[in-house]
């Protein structure tokens, strides 16, 4: 994963509608978590955050520039949470957890599929994607953005376990095995409606014309 450097800057004020204030400041609110330590509080510059999102992403490993009080300090960190209005399509929150590069650390990775499934290009079946992201461990410099699933030889009827994904170099899949991931399920088709069941359906009909019939008649006579 490509590494992004970031200025923040610590704040002091928290809580009530500061957050929200802040944002109409063009300052996206945050905070640092660090093992063993308080929680810090930072403000990042939200059109720089804007034009980054399109890389800045959770699970994204970032280099932060803390500025406190005019003395600046970095610290590797991972991006926990990104919090969206998607209504608004408005940014709202960021937290990051520090790292240290050498130790490994477990993250829930998105599983995307690739190719296109035999299943449904020439037997019509409907691929269903079961299972979203599986829980891995790694050095933060292993760590994936995704974890691809090739579907392309997947049958009607067949399915892709966790014990399928092809394995990544210096990272450990920690979600059970036996999870199903992808499963293809067969064409759903109309019932064919039985001749017999037609012809009933048609006396029947047949015998209430019938029917009607013979009561005007009595209604004229």
């Amino acid at each position: 994963m490509a590494q992004l450097t970031l200025e923040v800057k610590v704040r002091s004020e928290i809580g009530g509608g500061r957050p929200r204030m802040l944002r109409r400041e063009g300052l996206l609110p945050g905070v640092f978590y660090s093992r063993g330590e308080e929680p810090i509080p930072l403000t990042l510059n939200l059109e720089y955050i804007r034009k980054a999102t399109g890389r800045l992403r959770e699970n994204q490993i970032v280099s932060l520039e803390i500025d406190r009080d005019g003395k600046k300090f970095k610290k590797p960190a991972i991006v926990k949470e990104i919090q969206v209005d998607y209504l608004a399509n408005a940014l709202l929150h960021i937290d990051f957890q520090q790292i240290a590069l050498d130790e490994k650390l477990t993250a829930m990775v998105p599983l995307i599929s690739i190719g296109e499934s035999i299943g449904v290009t020439r037997d019509g079946g409907i691929l269903e994607h079961i299972l979203r992201e599986v829980e891995i461990e790694c050095l933060p410099t292993d760590l994936p953005e995704s974890i691809e699933v090739d579907v392309s030889e997947l049958t009607v009827g067949a399915t892709i376990h966790v014990s399928d994904i092809t394995a990544i170099e210096g990272v450990e899949i920690l979600t059970e095995p036996t999870l199903s991931i992808f499963a293809l399920a067969a064409p759903i088709t109309e019932e064919e409606v039985a001749p017999e069941e037609i012809e009933e359906e048609e006396a029947a009909a047949e015998g209430e014309g019938e029917g009607e019939e013979g009561e005007d008649a009595k209604t004229e006579g």
